[in-house]
């Protein structure tokens, strides 16, 4: 009971530690891999033993997060293990064929290291997972029993990977393992059934490309949710300072017809700024993973506040073209429009989205003044 309590309490701490880290959203076309690799195999009754008999595979893969990938896996075997003749290629029932079988399956793959050390924000440079699918197996040798020679058979194995080089996009996995057919002949036929008897022990190597992401890095990418909050408050603080930005008053003429007087009324217009802001990458318009808590406090904001309305300013910083800016600060605007709308459920009338182009009077740095703000009108 004291080991069981210790284990939670790691995993506990484990897990306490690292919440203030965030795995940054990938698309669909990130992080797939591919890997090409070969070994040996021998049966795991052990007779006979030798010789032993090659492998290939080649492998497609993609990992859904820094824990779990799923892959597709082709394998080929050569040469035969039958009982009384030891040389490869050559059946018990007179049968010559070097290549043996194809096996076609999906495996998932689990990331131990990761899983329980948590994820860094890069691979480590050694890593242990487990593999575990289904496949689909067809025998080139016939048996006696069995004129298709199509089988259901199963991998489980470890995977110990190499991360090699800075941008870790080359991996050298060591996989020892155990393929298994489990409708054999003679392993309860038709029935599937994890035997000895229709198992191979196999040991791969495989060299293992890691295709590059569209976050610049072959591997997933964390951001610091605390520095980031902190960031975004700093900024936020900095803004506040601007106070032409804070509370504008803007006198609204209302003519009404008399035939000898004529009646102006003024109404006062007060615009506050609101403190989250959304930054954008140069001449990108996409809300990133790490600025959606801004627009997330905003939704919160009118959810609380149900009779609050807000219009959203998108700004471009100085670099560039004028008119292609101004068209950027458009299109951040409505992104952030649509995410309130399209996400958070906000009513359309209560809100309204503009771009005013470029400028550098938001903050003294150009790189921030790439913003959405955020301003509540009230009369």
């Amino acid at each position: 009971m004291k080991k069981l309590l210790f284990v939670i309490a790691a995993v506990a701490s484990s897990i306490a530690a690292q919440a203030q880290t965030a795995i940054e959203s990938s698309k669909f076309t990130d992080n797939w891999y591919v890997g090409i690799g070969g070994g040996v195999s021998a049966p795991m009754t052990c007779d006979p033993m030798f010789p032993l008999n090659a492998m290939g595979n080649i492998t497609v893969g993609k990992r859904i997060s820094p824990a779990f990938a799923l892959e597709a896996e082709g394998a080929g075997l050569f040469g035969s293990h039958f009982a009384g003749n030891r040389h490869a290629g050559i059946s018990a029932y007179g049968h010559y064929n070097a290549f043996r079988s194809v096996v076609v399956g999906m495996n998932g793959v689990t990331n131990l290291s990761n899983l329980f050390g948590g994820y860094k924000g890069s691979p480590r440079s050694v890593e242990v997972g487990l593999v575990a699918g289904l496949s689909w197996i067809h025998g080139f040798i016939p048996h006696a029993s069995d004129k298709t020679n199509n089988y259901v058979g199963a991998k489980t194995a470890l995977a110990i990977d190499f991360n090699l080089g800075s941008s870790k996009a080359s991996t050298i996995r060591v996989e020892p393992g155990v393929m298994w057919n489990l409708t054999k002949p003679g392993n309860s036929y038709g029935n599937l059934a994890f035997n000895r008897e229709g198992a191979l022990l196999s040991l791969g190597v495989k060299y293992i490309f890691n295709f590059k992401n569209s976050n610049g890095t072959h591997h997933f990418k964390t951001y610091d949710v605390g520095a980031m909050m902190s960031e975004i408050d700093r900024l936020n603080a900095e803004l506040a300072k601007k106070p032409k930005e804070v509370i504008k008053e803007v006198p609204v003429e209302k003519i009404v017809e008399k035939p000898v007087e004529k009646i102006v009324e003024k109404t006062i217009v007060k615009e506050t700024q609101l403190a989250p802001v959304v930054i954008f990458q140069l001449g990108k318009s996409v809300i990133d993973a790490s600025q959606k808590p801004s627009v997330a406090m905003i939704a919160k904001y009118m959810q609380n506040h149900p009779t609050s309305k807000v219009l959203i300013n998108g700004y471009a910083s100085p670099e560039g073209n004028a008119e292609l800016n101004q068209k950027l600060s458009d299109a951040r605007a409505k992104a952030v429009y649509d995410m309130l709308v399209n996400v958070y459920k906000i009513s359309p009338d209560r809100l309204t989205h503009k771009g005013l182009g470029v400028t550098d009077e938001l903050f003294d740095e150009n790189d921030w003044n790439r913003v959405a703000v955020f301003i509540e009108q009230s009369k």
